[in-house]
């Protein structure tokens, strides 16, 4: 995040404002109200207004690596007492050393008169760095609202581009074709099979358009799912396609975005499955570790295939899911080796949506 003084178009002017501001206050204090002299309440005004020109802004960067969200209330509170001390300590000190070289009858001997007494001006102190610390806080809050407004459009956008993409690829021509294809050879052969295998394209093409892409489902309603589209594709490839199964029980009723996985089995059945006469294997284990539900799906592929080229628009969809839903990039990733496709997803179970 920008610093807020530093790099905004007008944040040094506005800032330099309430800085001329402060020290005219600080002077007239000293020159009108106690009746000092005009000079003297010059440096003493000065003496405590610059090294706020630099302290102010550097309390910036304090503010930004003390994350509440990260470390909790406590410590975000022993830190900055820390801090403040710290920052006082040399805000006083520099008071008193620029106080010193520009007022003529100061001696070592004793503390110089600059409008209040030492332990009023750290108390001062105290107090300024209370209220930029205030004040950045506000300015962070105010940035992290308006991106997750933006994250929110976002994915307002992004629900609509994946619900045409679901139509297009729940409801794809080809999978119907095929599956109704095979429905019809099993009529004259296997009756009963045929029956069974209508009744399970019903309920997936059901499930997948009665869903909503920007809710949360558990695994095991989603497994549900896509085990409908994959015995389906088993039936059109017979022992070329073997499934594989291995989640564990904890892991049933956790919580996935709807319909995320369903991308990656139709890239294994494409890439892997329709363009290998050797059998495939899909494999699925889904196992709950570091607060994240972790679900990895792989199958081998056929090295000497020439592989269909896509759009690449699936995987990405689903990172771009992730992230605007988690808030990270992190939780997709991809291994591919010479005969082997391997997709990993987590999915945080302590993480609140950022944008729904």
């Amino acid at each position: 995040m920008d610093h807020p003084i530093l790099s905004h178009r007008y944040g040094i002017f506005v800032y330099l404002g309430f800085w001329l501001a402060f020290m005219c206050s600080l002077l007239a204090i000293d020159w009108y109200f106690q009746g000092e002299d005009f000079t003297n309440a010059l440096i003493s005004s000065l003496s405590i207004s610059l090294p706020l020109l630099i302290i102010a802004p550097s309390i910036w960067f304090i503010v930004k690596h003390i994350d509440i969200d990260k470390i909790g209330r406590l410590t975000m509170v022993l830190n900055h007492t820390a801090a403040a001390i710290i920052t006082v300590a040399i805000w006083v000190s520099l008071t008193y050393f620029i106080h010193s070289s520009l007022h003529e009858d100061y001696t070592n001997s004793s503390y110089p008169d600059i409008i209040m007494p030492y332990y009023g001006l750290a108390f001062l102190s105290f107090a300024l760095y209370g209220y930029m610390v205030m004040v950045y806080y506000v300015f962070i809050y105010y940035q992290n609202f308006k991106s997750k407004i933006e994250n929110e459009s976002n994915l307002k956008d992004l629900i609509k581009e994946a619900e045409i993409n679901a139509l297009k690829s729940q409801i794809n021509p080809h999978f119907l074709f095929n599956s109704l294809n095979s429905v019809s050879s099993l009529t004259l052969v296997q009756p009963e099979k045929s029956r069974e295998m209508l009744v399970k394209l019903s309920s997936f093409l059901r499930y997948s358009l009665d869903q909503d892409l920007k809710e949360l489902n558990t695994l095991s309603n989603e497994m549900k799912n896509s085990r409908l589209y994959l015995e389906i594709e088993k039936v059109r490839f017979g022992d070329r396609l073997a499934l594989e199964f291995n989640i564990d029980v904890p892991c049933q009723d956790m919580k996935i975005p709807n319909l995320i996985l369903q991308p990656i089995y139709e890239n294994a059945i494409k890439h892997g499955v329709h363009e290998s006469l050797e059998p495939v294997i899909i494999t699925t284990k889904a196992e709950f570790k570091n607060d994240k539900l972790c679900i990895q799906i792989s199958n081998n592929f056929d090295k000497d295939t020439i592989t269909p080229k896509g759009q690449g628009i699936g995987l990405k969809n689903i990172t771009e899911r992730l992230n605007l839903i988690y808030g990270r990039t992190d939780l997709l990733t991809i291994a591919k080796t010479e005969s082997n496709f391997n997709v990993k997803l987590y999915f945080p179970q302590k993480t609140h949506l950022k944008s729904v």
